[in-house]
């Protein structure tokens, strides 16, 4: 592996799905900063580290990743923790040039310094070699391919629209609740478990022969046709008064915005951007609008 023999050995035929989308995640992220470098575009660069490490690595990956480290199996979670020592150290020197101290600290603190030779890190990061992009025989070897990672952003694309159910239903983000998986494919007994954790659910129920009672929230998705039975969650007609209201914020902010993008004296005097920056919120609005009808069409079924 590229970090020397400090990470454990990984297994190619133990990697999850999520293993495999970091992976890949990782190695377009060395591309995309490889090629800001290549044209002193360091701000670019520093946005993709951040939306690698924050999102795909710390909010997705790493969440994903409890589902093994709940289970019993200890050569999955010793598999994984090998995955996730393999992306810290290359992660680690991706961002040395933006952050060399806290970089050369976390290096030794870590461990990612042992057992290699002084010209390739031992004494200091800055002589680690610089992360390349992953070759044929790299994916090969590990089974990478871009079936995984369009599976893994189905999965994650889902619980983020499930999240999205949670809030247009009022339901907190930390209060577990029965979701229903259709699945559209076959779904592993991993990823069942990946998707009740990071849907917060319980029961996480997958049931290909579900029919759902009439007004029940759901999401299509290529993973399936996932439900959230809201009996026993909500207050009717209290969500009915909230998105009433809502709904009539709606309507003036709609309004208001129409009026002043109807007004020639404004939009004959008003730079590009602002009008642009007023369509958006027009459009933004618009959207919310359609949203709390379907909201109220549902409570009403």
């Amino acid at each position: 592996m590229q970090g020397g023999e400090t990470e454990g050995e990984i297994d190619p035929q133990r990697l999850t799905t999520d293993d495999k989308w970091i992976l890949l995640r990782l190695d377009t992220a060395i591309r995309e900063i490889n090629d800001a470098f290549s044209e002193y575009r360091f701000t670019e660069a520093a946005q993709v580290l951040y939306r690698f490490f924050w999102s795909e690595y710390c909010d997705w990956y790493i969440e994903a990743s409890k589902a093994v480290f709940y289970s019993q199996d200890t050569a999955a979670k010793a598999n994984t923790l090998a995955v996730i020592d393999f992306v810290l150290s290359i992660t680690l020197r991706l961002f040395h040039p933006f952050l060399p101290f806290i970089t050369e600290e976390l290096w030794h603190g870590m461990g990612f310094n042992k057992d290699l030779p002084e010209t390739q890190g031992n004494t200091t990061i800055m002589a680690a070699h610089w992360p390349k992009p992953f070759d044929e025989a790299f994916n090969e070897h590990y089974g990478l391919d871009e079936s995984d990672e369009r599976w893994a952003n189905a999965r994650y694309d889902l619980v983020s629209q499930a999240r999205n159910l949670r809030r247009e239903s009022n339901i907190a983000s930390n209060k577990k609740v029965k979701f229903v998986l259709k699945p559209g494919n076959q779904i592993s007994s991993h990823d069942g478990e990946v998707l009740k954790l990071l849907l917060n659910a319980d029961p996480f129920v997958i049931d290909p022969n579900y029919s759902a009672t009439k007004g029940t929230p759901s999401i299509h998705s290529v993973v399936g046709e996932l439900f959230l039975p809201l009996e026993g969650l909500i207050d009717v007609e209290a969500e009915k008064i909230r998105h009433q209201k809502n709904l009539e914020k709606s309507r003036i902010e709609i309004e208001k915005i129409e009026q002043k993008l109807s007004n020639t004296a404004f939009t004959q005097k008003a730079p590009p951007e602002v009008l642009e920056e007023q369509r958006k919120r027009l459009a933004d609005w618009q959207n919310k609008q359609q949203q709390i009808l379907q909201a109220l069409e549902l409570l009403a079924s």
